[in-house]
């Protein structure tokens, strides 16, 4: 029943451990730590239980951590088998289904348990800051690691269900991100429907979603965390949330292993997908036409933006749901405290950004997946040329959102205060933050093989939260020597460019090292 387990795991744990890589990133993790440990220490004179603010930020970052690694490491355990074609392979050397998913799965949980393994004499420092005790240091490590073994059997079993790692990565997040702010702002939401008349606040389906927020908010690993790290905390090491949470995470490994015959046997993915590109042979080939002078811009335009089905689809969908905003705009005012005009703008900006970041981990990472790397690499043209006709190409997939964007701001004017905003300095800073995003995306696309974008998101936050003083005073001089908050304006264009062109600078040389492996 698990014969192949022991061979599959021995393997991906010498893997693992003759990589510098894990060991880089386990070391990053301990150095993060370090470093909020001496940050830690400098404020413990002004703040009281400072070992106690310590532990929660450590374990609020293993729970980021838990949430990366779920939508992107776990996520891809048998999605990358079926996309490389190697699941035959392993039928035919008598690896059993049971012994592959336990082989697959085991090393990964084994590789980020080892992460927190490394955290653990730092965590115990912060009983000597005080404010904390053993037994809470304890308790949420438990809490953790049963959160971290239902993870990572969900997402097993998406990895079983899916056919492409991308499909399975991106369902995964979406689950993670409901299951822990849901619970959150369920509520919220439920009340507006009600106060908006949408339901009756007496109706069955109220009070089921009401029963059903209020015991998910019981069992909740940001529940549990609150819970442990309140002052005077005397409750069992393992709660209600631990075993439920150790149940989930066995009921999904059966789960994956009893549908493994079905959703693997005819699962061969091993070809790149062609997206919203129709076929020569239909009617829709029209849209497609032959490719132009620039043939990357043509390549990744159709194939990684969509071409123009999705341009089409686009320019359908995008006015529908304005519509369908303007329709609710009360409703919606009063969720969010933003007018029609305000919000409609903001949702437009988030989706061309959205576009725009997922775009930037699929533009190099398509090619390198596929092994065509090295044949883009060695084409009689600059490595630079290639990689700005690629981008070019990914931007004129947001041309039906800026024209949807162009015609709401014509329609329905900004105010004349927004017209100061092109002053303050926090909105140039979130706009350089964001194409430090973008080329941070494009760069770890190189050398992780899924969940370049999550890892840029956090990368992008443990940065700014290293600098935020620094950068802090600074501004605050900045401010007393101008007088004037518009002062940090060029300060922020300039170090959000110079980011920008250093990562393109390590972009270049990251596509030659990844086209020579």
């Amino acid at each position: 029943m698990l014969h192949g387990a022991p061979t599959l795991l021995m393997r991906a744990l010498r893997e693992d451990a003759s990589r510098p890589r894990p060991h880089l990133f386990r070391l990053a993790g301990t150095v993060l730590i370090f470093l909020f440990l001496i940050v830690a220490h400098a404020s413990s004179r002004g703040v009281s239980s400072p070992g106690l603010r310590f532990f929660e930020l450590i374990s609020f970052l293993n729970l980021a951590l838990i949430v990366l690694a779920g939508s992107s490491y776990f996520a891809t355990a048998i999605t990358e088998e079926k996309e490389q074609g190697t699941l035959g392979l392993l039928h035919l050397a008598g690896v059993s289904p049971l012994g592959l998913l336990m082989g697959k799965s085991t090393s990964r949980l084994i590789s980020v348990l080892l992460v927190f393994l490394g955290q653990l004499p730092f965590a115990l420092l912060a009983i000597t800051l005080g404010g904390v005790t053993a037994e809470q240091i304890i308790a949420i490590d438990v809490s953790l690691a049963a959160f971290l073994i239902m993870v990572a059997n969900v997402a097993l079993l998406l990895s079983v269900l899916c056919q492409r790692s991308g499909t399975a990565c991106s369902w995964m997040f979406l689950g993670l991100t409901a299951l822990l702010l849901g619970v959150y702002y369920g509520d919220d939401s439920l009340a507006q429907l009600v106060r908006r008349k949408f339901v009756a606040a007496d109706s069955p389906l109220v009070t089921f979603c009401t029963d059903a927020l209020t015991a998910l908010d019981k069992v909740s690993i940001v529940t549990r965390i609150n819970e442990v790290l309140e002052t005077g905390f005397s409750g069992p090491i393992t709660g209600a949330q631990v075993w439920l949470h150790l149940a989930a995470g066995l009921v999904a490994f059966l789960l994956s292993w009893l549908s493994f015959e079905r959703f693997t046997r005819y699962s061969d993915v091993s070809k790149p997908a062609r997206g919203w590109l129709p076929r020569s042979k239909t009617r829709w080939r029209l849209l497609v036409g032959r490719p132009w002078k620039w043939a990357f811009v043509w390549k990744d335009y159709h194939f990684i933006a969509g071409g123009h089905a999705l341009a089409i689809i686009k320019l359908a969908v995008y006015p529908l749901l304005l519509l369908l905003m303007w329709r609710y705009q009360e409703a919606l005012q009063t969720m969010t405290g933003l007018h029609f005009p305000s919000l409609s703008r903001r949702v437009m900006l988030i989706i061309i950004g959205g576009e725009l970041v997922v775009s930037a981990s699929r533009m190099f990472h398509e090619e390198l997946k596929w092994g065509t790397l090295p044949s883009v690499a060695s084409l009689p043209q600059p490595v630079v040329v290639t990689a700005y006709s690629k981008a070019l190409g990914c931007l004129l997939g947001i041309i039906p959102g800026l024209i949807v964007l162009g015609v709401l701001v014509l329609l329905v004017p900004p105010a004349k205060e927004s017209e100061e905003l092109w002053r303050e300095p926090g909105w140039w800073l979130i706009g350089m933050e964001f194409l430090v995003l973008l080329h941070l995306t494009a760069l770890l696309s190189l050398t992780v093989k899924w969940g370049a974008l999550a890892l840029s998101v956090a990368t992008l936050l443990v940065v700014n939260a290293l600098l935020a003083l620094p950068v802090w005073l600074v501004a605050q001089s900045l401010m007393a020597t101008f007088e004037e908050e518009s002062a940090l304006v060029s300060p922020v264009i300039y170090i959000g460019l110079s980011f920008c062109v250093l990562l393109q600078i390590s972009i270049a040389i990251g596509v030659r090292q990844a086209a020579a492996r």
